[in-house]
């Protein structure tokens, strides 16, 4: 039990489904080092400069293309390798200063960050994260200098998120030499121009302790071009338009054993830990895209004039900028503790990368959503960049793991500290001598969570009721979570209703205590008075995030489940909307 409960002390969001705070990972807001900052300034300037004299995104949308060029232009700004080491070739960026340059990069062109990202977020993060030294040596400064292009090959036509059920196989050569790897790959962002490919394949790996055989996924760092592969044609998408999306099939294709990344069988490991760091990248992507927009709406509402009013006085309309901007300063604010958890390098960040990719995403989507609603007619013509980024933005709630399917690994990883513990409390019982530790520290740490709850000691006294509001509801929260675990089990992976929920709620704690963070660093560094501003965005977002959590959790008992569930397996019966006016009765 005691070993549970360490584990979960290392997660800001897991530590929640237990009722706990972690103001020691919360506090003080991250801050970037002034020499990193004045580096990343270089690189900002020099991606503007870049983006004014080389980026054309309504043509590049048009023609659905970017020219190559314009990647390798990319490379000698250093922009192709931000996280390698400097001994490597690389900028040696940490993660809060790499997704800094992505938030600027998503402003200058979607395609062009998707097509950059796909190469360094997890193109090649395999190799930087799980890679020896030696392939380290022999990929990274290739990779880093843009020489190479990365591509990660893990989606198949039948497998997206699920990426342990993949079909793509690797078989031991008779040798022992290389593994041939057969069969394709779906939707490969820059497939089309890779001279590097990271390759998931199922392999045949032993027990060390049964000795019995299994499939298990492993990686590989495939080295273009090689016998056997063959690259499809450029997908016509909805937007990212211009960037290279090809399936990819292998036949027969040889890779030596030492290309394999991170040991056999343990792709699927990899796998996940490289989509837990390019999670980071979409997340600072969104928000750089959102703001960009709400600049733009801003400059609307102040020019359009309508009943003689300029449109930003009408209440509608201030409605809109407030709640955008709200959500934008929460975003951005997740986005940079999260970046800064990666950065510590001693805790789990698995939650917080998924619901900062979640949140960021939804929140951008509204953004834009809203932005072509502020420019009404206008926004909806071609001629604006509106409806463009409409269509780029639609694809970051799909990328790198659904929001359906990262709100599920919230709850269910969430929960798997307190449902350990709960078995462990189960057994104690059985054996109430041996387990009278167990069950007495149980029985104490939920009397005090539940008489004196949670406090936060380090948020500033401005924003006492903000503090207050997230120490009850984790109260609430971790109630709820054993109230689930006990009612459903082990069917409780089945109860997507519930997880749904519980996600919803976890991640909008992890923003408020984010907001919470940031807020009470910026006061502290410049008085109540000069963040007058920054007080009124956390009030506002933490007053209809708190609106959402009560409403959640109201529905954990109340709900239209049942109804909801019989109305869509109905649908799927009838294989239609069956319903016509023609034809009532």
């Amino acid at each position: 039990m005691a070993q549970t409960k360490d584990m979960s002390q290392n997660s800001l969001m897991k530590s929640l489904f237990f009722g706990e705070l972690r103001e020691d990972l919360l506090f003080p807001y991250p801050k970037m080092a002034k020499e990193t900052s004045e580096t990343v300034s270089m690189v900002l300037d020099s991606i503007d400069k870049f983006a004014k004299e080389h980026v054309h995104s309504e043509k590049w949308d048009d023609e659905g293309k970017m020219p190559r060029e314009v990647v390798s232009m990319a490379a000698e700004l250093g922009l192709m390798g931000l996280g390698v080491p400097e001994e490597l070739g690389g900028l040696g960026f940490k993660q809060i200063a790499y997704a800094r340059v992505f938030q600027m990069l998503s402003t200058v062109d979607a395609s062009l960050a998707v097509t950059l990202g796909a190469h360094q977020s997890i193109g090649y993060k395999a190799a930087l994260l799980f890679g020896s030294d030696e392939q380290k040596k022999r990929w990274l400064p290739k990779l880093a200098s843009g020489s190479w292009v990365a591509c990660y090959c893990l989606t198949e036509p039948g497998s997206g998120s699920d990426a342990a059920s993949i079909k793509t196989k690797a078989t031991l050569s008779a040798d022992g030499k290389h593994y041939i790897l057969t069969g394709n790959k779906l939707w490969i962002t820059n497939g089309g121009i890779a001279d590097f490919m990271t390759v998931f394949a199922k392999t045949e790996v032993k027990d060390p302790k049964t000795g019995e055989m299994s499939e298990k996924v492993t990686c590989f760092g495939l080295e273009m071009p090689s016998q056997g592969v063959t690259v499809g044609p450029p997908e016509h998408k909805l937007g990212i338009r211009a960037s290279w999306t090809n399936a990819i099939h292998f036949d027969q294709v040889r890779v030596p054993v030492e290309n394999v990344i991170g040991g056999v069988g343990q792709g699927f490991k990899v796998a996940m830990g490289v989509l837990n760091h390019g999670r980071m990248g979409l997340a600072a992507g969104s928000v750089g895209a959102s703001k960009k927009l709400i600049a733009d709406s801003i400059t609307h509402c102040n020019e359009r004039v309508q009943f003689k009013k300029k449109i930003g006085e009408f209440g509608m309309v201030k409605e809109k900028i407030a709640r955008m901007m709200s959500n934008s300063y929460a975003a951005e604010s997740v986005v940079y503790m999260t970046t800064s958890l990666i950065d510590r390098g001693d805790v789990d960040y698995s939650l917080e990368s998924a619901a900062a990719k979640v949140f960021a995403t939804e929140m951008l989507w509204e953004v834009v959503d809203e932005t072509i609603q502020i420019w009404a007619g206008l926004g909806y013509m071609k001629e604006y960049p509106f409806e463009r980024a409409m269509r780029d933005a639609r694809i970051n709630r799909i990328f790198e793991g659904t929001n359906e399917v990262l709100r599920a690994f919230v709850a269910l990883s969430g929960m798997q500290g307190p449902g350990q513990e709960l078995a462990g409390l189960a057994d104690a019982i059985k054996h109430p001598l041996k387990g009278l530790g167990i069950v007495s520290e149980f029985a104490v740490r939920n009397v005090r969570q539940r008489v004196f709850g949670q406090t936060i000691t380090q948020a500033h006294p401005a924003l006492k009721k903000q503090a207050a509001m997230i120490e009850e509801f984790v109260v609430e929260f971790a109630a709820q979570v054993q109230v689930l675990i006990r009612r459903h089990g082990r069917e409780i992976h089945l109860m997507q209703f519930a997880q749904k929920r519980l996600a919803e709620i976890a991640i909008d704690l992890y923003a408020m205590m984010c907001t919470l963070s940031r807020v009470t660093s910026q006061i502290q560094a410049r008085g109540v008075e000069a963040c007058e501003y920054e007080i009124a965005l956390a009030a506002n977002f933490f007053n209809r995030a708190g609106r959402r959590i009560k409403t959640h959790f109201s529905t954990m008992d109340r709900n239209d489940d049942e109804l909801m569930k019989y109305i869509a397996e109905k649908a799927y019966e009838l294989g239609k909307a069956p319903f016509d006016i023609m034809s009532d009765a």
